[in-house]
């Protein structure tokens, strides 16, 4: 395992983020925010309420702030996945700039695509990565603090220090696992939950 900024785009496989749908998601809270903003910034501007009215103004624009950067971070860091005979490479986050990671397919212990229920029929689908635990020190000391945090926090959940959704992705998590058992090796798990 190997920490990497960009996950290149000319290999087998390549998982790419549907910038449309993210920007449809986010833009209406962009919205939402700046508008506040707008109405806070008069009402600082118009009454004797100043202080009052310009601390929900910077509280807005921190929330478009915010949602630009998140909007950023998912369309401008390039693909989400990305897969060849011999290596996988995974978006592990990163917010100001992008954090990723390569894997070798020997790494790889098992694939799993899996559908997580929620509260109120909420469904989400995760396509998830299991690794050895045979990974050395300095592949291990490779991974910052942050990135190291990512993936606790998903392995607590999913049981997969590795995971990628099927929210707003040009190519289905179908067809990705498809191509995955294709490229990956026979001694690679593949399963469905």
């Amino acid at each position: 395992m190997e920490q990497a900024t960009r996950i290149p785009e000319d290999v087998t496989l390549v998982v790419q983020p549907d910038q449309r749908s993210v920007v449809r998601s986010a833009l209406p809270m962009i919205i939402v925010f700046g508008v506040s903003a707008l109405i806070a910034l008069y009402g600082a501007s118009v009454t004797t309420w100043f202080g009052v009215w310009s601390i929900v103004a910077v509280l807005c624009l921190a929330g478009v702030a915010m949602d630009l950067l998140t909007l950023r971070s998912e369309i401008s860091f390039g693909p989400a996945f990305a897969a060849d005979r011999h290596h996988v490479w995974l978006r592990a986050g990163g917010y100001l700039r992008p954090a990723s990671v390569r894997l070798d397919w020997a790494e790889v212990t098992a694939v799993t695509l899996h559908t997580w229920h929620g509260r109120r029929n909420a469904t989400a689908r995760y396509l998830l990565f299991n690794v050895t635990d045979k990974l050395g020190p300095e592949l291990k000391g490779a991974l910052n603090g942050s990135l190291d945090r990512h993936m606790r926090r998903l392995a607590k959940t999913f049981g997969a220090p590795l995971a990628v959704s099927d929210k707003h992705k040009t190519t289905t998590l179908d067809e990705a696992y498809r191509e995955l058992r294709e490229l990956g090796p026979s001694k690679v798990k593949f399963t469905r939950t």
